[in-house]
């Protein structure tokens, strides 16, 4: 008399109750674990492009004739239009002026073509109640053409909303540079966060058990009960030799 093999892997089923549950989540375990890598593979490209793009806007910033560049020199020939107003500006705006100890309300401005002799320019002065965060005064153009403006006790101004004064490059790279940044940081606390929790879901050894090993566990829970030399006249499982 020996045992059916269906017992015996229904015998086994009870001894080994994760046997038969663990060939059902090994294919979801592999597809997460993709997931995963791809989230990774997506915040390293993100988190790399994102440096280079900062590194691009201090580069590019360096090279803007602008107040709001970082580093960037007023414009020796601002382009403008006669009788058009334009806006006079330092980095930092009238805080800056009042921490040099400038008068920030009675401007005294000149201006003058390149190679051309200085001439007096009115301008008028946005107050130490502006909101602007770096213009501090306003003229009217006097001239068309290409102007440098400088004003005692303030330097040379620069000339931000000129006529010839290019795209901001230099902020586009950084709004880019931060989303970048931002986003692959987020994806990569996410990639770690999923890969901690998909690390203790093997067995002891904390490594995922493969669909391979799970069929060789089952095979070898019939193959040992079919050899139970156990012989019970209530079994309805038992059959003669």
């Amino acid at each position: 008399m020996r045992t059916s093999p269906l017992v015996a892997a229904q015998r086994g089923s009870r001894r080994w109750p994760n046997v038969g549950r663990m060939s059902g989540t090994a294919a979801p375990v592999r597809t997460e674990t993709r997931g995963v890598a791809r989230r990774a593979l997506v915040a390293i490209g993100l988190l790399v492009a994102g440096l280079a793009l900062a590194a691009s806007y201090r580069v590019v910033s360096g090279t803007e004739h602008t107040a709001y560049a970082s580093g960037g020199l007023p414009a020796t020939g601002a382009q403008v239009a006669e009788g058009k107003t334009y806006g006079l500006s330092v980095p930092g705006g009238v805080d800056e002026l009042r921490k040099r100890g400038a008068n920030v309300n009675s401007p005294e401005c000149s201006w003058s073509v390149p190679g051309g002799a200085s001439q007096v320019l009115s301008a008028q002065a946005s107050g130490t109640d502006t909101k602007a965060i770096n213009v501090v005064a306003t003229f009217t153009s006097p001239v068309t053409g290409p102007i440098a403006v400088t004003c005692a006790g303030w330097g040379a101004m620069y000339i931000d909303d000129a006529d010839n004064t290019p795209a901001d490059v230099a902020g586009w790279l950084l709004v880019l540079a931060v989303i970048a940044l931002t986003v692959g940081v987020g994806l990569g606390v996410s990639a770690l966060r999923s890969a901690g929790n998909l690390a203790p879901s093997g067995g002891a050894s904390g490594e995922p058990v493969s669909e391979d090993d799970e069929v060789e566990r089952l095979v070898h829970v019939v193959h040992v009960r079919s050899q139970d030399p156990e012989v019970g006249p209530a079994d309805p499982g038992n059959v003669p030799a």
